[in-house]
This record gives structure tokens, C-alpha cells and sequence, in this order.
């Protein structure tokens, strides 16, 4: 049952545009058998889906119990349903059907490509199908003002129509598994039960933080980007134990839990502590240390972050 006004606590229906699938790679097999498929909406449904399974089974209603995602080609809906086979009874996937699906919503997540935005928002109906309705969108470099004049491409909101409301959230992939970190961009005119159901839904991912709209280019990066950016040094140091003799495997299984334990150790102290605490005289950490300050490695992050942000904003920008 689709929304028009106030949105229902339980049993809503999530519209998902876009939920088709790219090739992921696991770089540390690199052999073709370790391609996967998905996307951000994809891993979002993922998330979302098993916890509202959670609820059912613990006896309550979840919030949401029906899933409508739509897909351009007929390979991704194949894709799609098998990926999500044991949700058959909560989910369709339906192909090009974009407005049916924003119609029957209660609430629409945007997960298509960023370039598609006036071919996705501008089609007839759109607009009539999200008037008052609550928009999540997980796109790249893509402002509220851009989605807005592309659903509005048709004239100024009449005194008549209900508003749509509008949530930029920006994740990882690891909310497949529920570990994401999720910043979702504040929006002081959105009222508090749209505020309630978007918050909840990323919760469901893992953790959230909200941050000022003219902070979320770089915090999406934070958020979205950085395990791409980190996964190089992850790479050089794995390469570097092969050549010292150790299998990919075993390194990579060490600096895995490794990283898992630098992470729980950052939540309560400085990077800077940290490596004192790690360094000794003479020793091995501090000879490391040093050669990647040789190798300007903390200027090449900075650099990467902040080309990462600035060419977010550029996306916005484009017309």
C-alpha cells in the first residue's frame, strides 16, 4: 500500500530504482570464478531485507514486508531474483517499470547510475507517483536541488500537490553484511516519521552519522570510498609478504584481522598514539614507518580524498 501523507509505522513497501548488477571482483583471488554481482541498492535490499526476515521470524511485523525493484534488461532481473531466491514471496523485480514501482512505494530508493537522473526522473508520471512521498538516494555527487529540478522539470510545485521529501545517504558495500557506516545528509524541513523510517533503514546496515549538506561530498567519500582507497596499501603490504615469502592466502588472512583489530583500537584513540604505542627503538615498525613517510603515503591519501570529494562536487555541478 503506497503512502499519501502519513507514513505507516510497519508493513511499508520500499521502491527500488535501479537494483541491477555490475561484476565485483575479489582482488585477491583474481581469477574469474571470484566475480560477484551487485550494486549499492542491491546491498542495501540485502541488509534490509534480513533484518525485516529477523523481526518476522521473533514474531513482529517487520517494517517493511514488500520489496519492488526494477531493473533495465532481463540478465539483472535473473540476477536479481536468484541473488534474493529465499525473499521470492516479498520481492519483484520488474524490468523498466519505473513509475509502477515509485507508484506502489510508500518509500523510493534511488540506485541507478547519477547520469541517468533526467532519463529516470524527468519520464512522465514520476512526478505524480512521489508527490508526498519519502526519496532515499544513495546517488554519487548528486545535490537535492539536481533531483528536485529533474522531477519538477514540468513547473513550480502547485499549492494543490504534496511535497516529496528528499534523504541523500551514502554507504559501503559492507552493508550486504550489515557493517556499513552510513552518512546521511540532514534536512532540516523533513518531518521527524521520514526522518525516523531513513534512519531506521540504515541502521539495519550498520552505523549512521549525519552530517550538514555542505559536508556530505567529503563524508560520503569517508564513508563510501575510503575501503577502495584503503584496499591499495592492503594490496602493496599482501604483495610485499608474497615477495618476502608467504602465501597470498596466510597474509591475507593475518592483515585482515589485523585491520579488524587497528579499527576496534581507533575508536578510542589517535593515529598518532597509536603509532607511538607501536613503534620501539630501533625497531621494525619504525624503519616501515619511515619509508612511507620517504614515500609521501599520507599526502598520497590526502590527495586521493580530496580529489574523491572534489570530483563528487563536480558531478553535482554537471548539467
Amino acid at each position: 500500500m503506497a503512502v499519501t501523507g502519513a507514513i505507516p509505522k510497519t508493513g511499508l513497501t520500499l521502491g527500488v530504482i535501479g537494483c541491477g548488477a555490475f561484476d565485483r571482483i575479489n582482488p585477491n583471488r583474481r581469477r574469474p570464478s571470484d566475480v560477484k554481482v551487485g550494486n549499492m541498492a542491491g546491498a542495501i535490499v540485502s541488509g534490509v531485507m534480513e533484518s525485516c526476515a529477523q523481526s518476522q521470524a521473533a514474531g513482529q511485523e517487520p517494517k517493511i514486508t514488500r520489496f519492488v525493484a526494477t531493473v533495465n534488461s532481463r540478465a539483472s532481473a535473473d540476477r536479481v531474483k536468484s541473488r534474493f531466491a529465499k525473499y521470492a514471496d516479498r520481492l519483484e523485480v520488474i524490468r523498466g517499470e519505473n513509475v509502477r514501482a515509485m507508484r506502489e512505494a510508500d518509500v523510493v530508493l534511488l540506485g541507478f547510475k547519477p547520469y541517468m537522473i533526467d532519463l529516470v526522473l524527468r519520464a512522465d508520471g514520476v512526478r505524480e507517483a512521489l508527490a508526498g512521498k519519502l526519496i532515499i538516494s544513495v546517488l554519487a555527487g548528486s545535490p537535492v536541488e539536481k533531483l528536485r529540478a529533474a522531477i519538477l522539470h514540468a513547473g513550480p510545485r502547485k499549492a494543490d500537490e504534496e511535497p516529496f521529501h528528499v534523504k541523500r545517504a551514502m554507504m559501503n558495500i559492507a552493508a550486504e553484511y550489515r557493517q556499513s557506516m552510513t552518512v546521511l545528509e540532514t534536512t532540516p524541513s523533513m518531518p521527524q516519521e521520514y526522518e525516523r523510517i531513513a534512519e531506521w533503514m540504515f541502521s539495519q546496515l550498520g552505523k549512521t552519522a549525519p552530517v550538514a549538506p555542505e559536508l556530505y561530498d567529503v563524508a560520503g567519500i569517508m564513508a563510501g570510498a575510503s575501503g577502495a582507497l584503503l584496499s591499495v596499501a592492503f594490496d602493496g603490504m599482501l604483495d610485499g609478504a608474497v615477495s618476502q615469502g608467504m602465501r597470498r592466502a596466510d597474509a591475507n588472512k593475518i592483515l585482515t584481522q589485523s585491520l579488524i583489530s587497528l579499527a576496534t583500537l581507533l575508536q578510542n584513540e589517535h593515529p598518532a598514539v597509536l603509532r607511538e604505542k607501536f613503534s620501539s627503538p630501533k625497531g621494525t615498525t619504525i624503519a616501515g614507518l619511515l619509508s612511507l613517510e620517504e614515500d609521501r603515503a599520507r599526502y598520497a591519501y590526502s590527495k586521493a580524498t580530496i580529489a574523491s570529494a572534489e570530483r563528487s562536487k563536480e558531478i553535482g555541478r554537471a548539467e
